[in-house]
């Protein structure tokens, strides 16, 4: 059975693509355990030794690395902030910048494959040979490459049509990895 459809691409639609995949909650806090282990110990040693303690007000280069540490945490915590504001200026960026990206791209699924036809492109991956594929809530990214995907925004397809679409790129997921 041959599923097509078609999807125009927005501006929310690219920069939902532009965000990270979540980190595994393990990973996570995991570093969350080490940072909090590092600030104890460094508590620690404060707390028990008077020589640590002269040393964070009379050495000038614990009070600069001092200084490096809260800039870097400022930029950090800045960078986190602005992220959704470039991300939504990088997906603007893309839509104006290149071409046929405002208009329909054409999607077919058949068992053997997934194929795309835009404005000035077409091809066509067996699904054992695309790289990966995850999923948000807005839309659904097919990755036939590390660096080169397609964005498929969820709005406008037919739920059953998705659903095939999902089981295809799991099975293709699973036969990839036994290879």
């Amino acid at each position: 059975m041959r599923d097509e459809f078609s999807v125009t691409l927005d501006e929310r639609d690219i920069a939902e693509a532009y965000r990270p995949r979540p980190r595994p909650r393990r990973l996570a806090r995991l570093a969350l355990l080490l940072a909090l282990m590092l600030v104890l110990l460094i508590a620690g040693l404060v707390i028990r030794f008077p020589e640590a303690r002269a040393t964070f007000a009379d050495s000038p280069l614990v009070i600069g690395l001092t200084g490096a540490v809260v800039v870097l945490g400022t930029l950090v915590i800045a960078l986190l902030i602005a992220a959704p504001a470039l991300r939504r200026r990088i997906a603007r960026s893309t839509l104006d910048d290149h071409p046929g990206m405002r208009e329909p791209a054409h999607y077919a699924c058949d068992p053997e494959q997934f194929a795309v036809r835009t404005t000035y492109s077409q091809a066509a991956y067996p699904w054992e040979q695309l790289w990966d594929w995850h999923e948000t809530d807005r839309v659904l990214i097919v990755m036939p490459t590390p660096r080169n995907f397609y964005v498929i925004p969820k709005r406008d397809i037919d739920p059953g049509l998705l659903e095939r679409l999902r089981d295809n790129l799991m099975r293709a997921r699973k036969r990839a990895s036994r290879s």
